[in-house]
């Protein structure tokens, strides 16, 4: 379980980084419960499993809350990660986290809400690498955005959903390919279809 230290007037929840440049650094992120950092055993197991393919990676990190997962893929050598976030508190803690990193030019921080940006992001989608999504596990919008996802598809989706939900195998333009389970928590990953003049999907 994430930390918890007095920082001034809030307190916040910390988690580390688990692997790369910055194994063992603080990440902070705001207490409450409408941002749920992926535990650390969760992020050690995906990026394991995604292994060199963030190595150059362009990511967008939605649902980002405090950046946990955006900044354990910078760490592990990822090139550039959007954050897109519709809390001020924690896009204010990702902004300060990128300074301690020395890594604020490798960052882009979006203040949105997440199917409102997707409907004008679809040049950014189709150009990523990795998308990784971690919605709240309630939220009914969840089909919605992959959906959206699945319309201009990244290379490769990671979703971070509740166990009793389930995700289709085809989404537009995306084919799940792999599960893993961890407790309550279920990891789907997605890939994007080839197109007949693209072998890279």
């Amino acid at each position: 379980m994430p930390q918890r230290l007095k920082t001034g007037p809030k307190h916040v929840a910390q988690t580390r980084i688990t692997a790369g440049e910055w194994r063992g650094r603080v990440v902070g992120t705001p207490s409450g419960l409408e941002v749920r950092p992926t535990r650390a055993m969760v992020r050690q197991s995906v990026y394991d499993i995604l292994g060199s393919r963030v190595v150059g990676a362009r990511m967008i990190d939605l649902y980002a809350g405090a950046g946990t997962v955006g900044f354990e893929a910078l760490s592990r050598g990822a090139a550039s990660v959007t954050f897109v976030e519709r809390h001020r508190e924690a896009l204010a803690l990702i902004a300060e986290t990128a300074e301690r990193f020395h890594c604020r030019d490798r960052c882009s921080l979006v203040g949105a809400d997440v199917p409102r940006w997707l409907r004008g992001a679809a040049a950014q989608t189709s150009e990523a690498t990795l998308c990784y999504v971690d919605a709240p596990y309630q939220d009914p919008q969840l089909e919605r955005v992959l959906e959206l996802l699945g319309a201009a598809p990244p290379r490769l989706v990671v979703c971070e959903h509740h166990r009793a939900r389930e995700i289709p195998e085809h989404i537009g333009n995306l084919t799940r390919f792999r599960e893993a389970r961890y407790g309550l928590t279920t990891i789907s990953f997605l890939q994007r279809d080839a197109a007949p003049s693209d072998g890279t999907a």
